[in-house]
């Protein structure tokens, strides 16, 4: 009899067991179901308090909770500060893998956010966003600010000359020394030639004065660089460029812009500039009468829609955009506007008799 019962209880303790078994593996089975579900381990990663000299990393871990395979498409990261290192692009149902985030935070200061983008064929989320942030200890250096690296000359004829000037600034704590700048043959220092090394104490600005001279130019589109050698650790080497179109001279007037245009409400530089001046000038033999000056937008403002030159003469005319206009300008996103100039030519016609 005690055999029979020990025999029962053991029978009961073996279908308890592949029951509980059975339970388990079906809980499984039923645990991830529909189409691939991305889940990240956190949201936003805090690396916490960092050096500027030293790139850190974090990992995140990834994890399909749905019950099709999930396909990771692409890592997206916009700033150029941060690295990342996928393990697997393509996860199973309940399977995870290892994204490896670094952030370069030479050139940050202070508390700093960047966003990382996961693209994956998550119907619900396709485009999942994480992020790291860090507080980034601020390491005293020099930083160098410029008005303007890029100058467009337009169009100009040969042997005409173009000047454009450059404020520097030392917006960093410690002294900012440009140690040199070297010209190509075209372009010469005008009015002042600056003797290196120059230093800048923090706060402190410098304005330097550049003429280009296209005699002698090949007829086309040009190119050329300023090249700026600096102490700013993170711009030991700055490029000015210096763009354009020399044609021929055979135009009855030329136009050329005597200084930078910087519509920046973005820009780090309290000062911002929101005018230029427009220097016509009348090359031809005669006199020219009733030049109309019409700019392509209405936020465009000039000094004036109307000039007379006489031969060889030249006007100064204000571009300028109000201030309040700003708002439909879009964050880093160029804008193309034009001015048209109408030229009154004269024409001598003369009617003789016909017998």
């Amino acid at each position: 009899m005690v055999a029979r019962t020990k025999f029962i209880v053991i029978v009961i303790l073996i279908l308890s067991i592949f029951l509980g078994v059975g339970f388990y593996i079906n809980k499984l089975a039923n645990q991830y179901v529909g189409p691939p579900s991305l889940t990240v381990s956190e949201e936003i990663a805090d690396l916490g308090t960092i050096n500027q000299d030293k790139p850190v990393k974090y990992v995140f871990t990834l994890k399909n909770e749905g019950g099709e395979p999930l396909i990771i498409d692409r890592i997206q990261a916009p700033c150029s500060c941060t690295a990342t290192a996928l393990s697997e692009e393509k996860l199973l149902s309940g399977k995870t893998t290892k994204l490896e985030v670094t952030f370069n935070p030479i050139g940050f200061s202070g508390a700093v956010t960047h966003s990382v983008y996961i693209y994956s064929n998550d119907e619900k989320n396709p485009r999942k966003k994480i992020a790291i942030k860090a507080n980034v200890e601020h390491l005293p250096s020099p930083k160098i600010v410029l008005s303007n690296n890029r100058w467009d000359f337009g169009l100009l004829s040969n042997g005409e000359t173009s000047t454009h000037q450059v404020n520097i600034y030392n917006e960093g704590d410690l002294p900012l020394v440009i140690e040199n700048i070297v010209l190509p043959m075209e372009v010469k220092f005008n009015i002042e030639i600056p003797v290196f090394p120059v230093q800048l104490e923090p706060g402190d600005e410098k304005e330097l004065n550049f003429i280009f001279d296209s005699s002698g130019q090949e007829e086309g589109v040009f190119n050329e660089y300023i090249r700026m050698v600096t102490n700013d650790p993170y711009k030991r080497n700055l490029t000015l460029r210096m763009e354009g179109y020399i044609k021929d001279r055979e135009e009855v007037i030329s136009v050329s812009f005597l200084k930078g245009f910087i519509i920046s409400p973005f820009s780090e530089i309290e000062d911002k500039i929101y005018e230029t001046d427009l220097l016509i000038k009348n090359n031809s033999d005669i006199n020219l009468n009733n030049i109309f000056i019409t700019p392509s937008e209405n936020y465009i403002k000039l000094s004036m829609d109307e000039i007379s030159l006489s031969p060889g003469e030249e006007k100064l005319i204000k571009v300028s955009i109000e201030e309040e206009s700003l708002i439909f300008f879009e964050e880093n996103k160029a804008i193309q506007n034009y001015i048209y100039i109408n030229i009154p030519v004269p024409l001598n016609i003369s009617l003789e008799e016909i017998e």
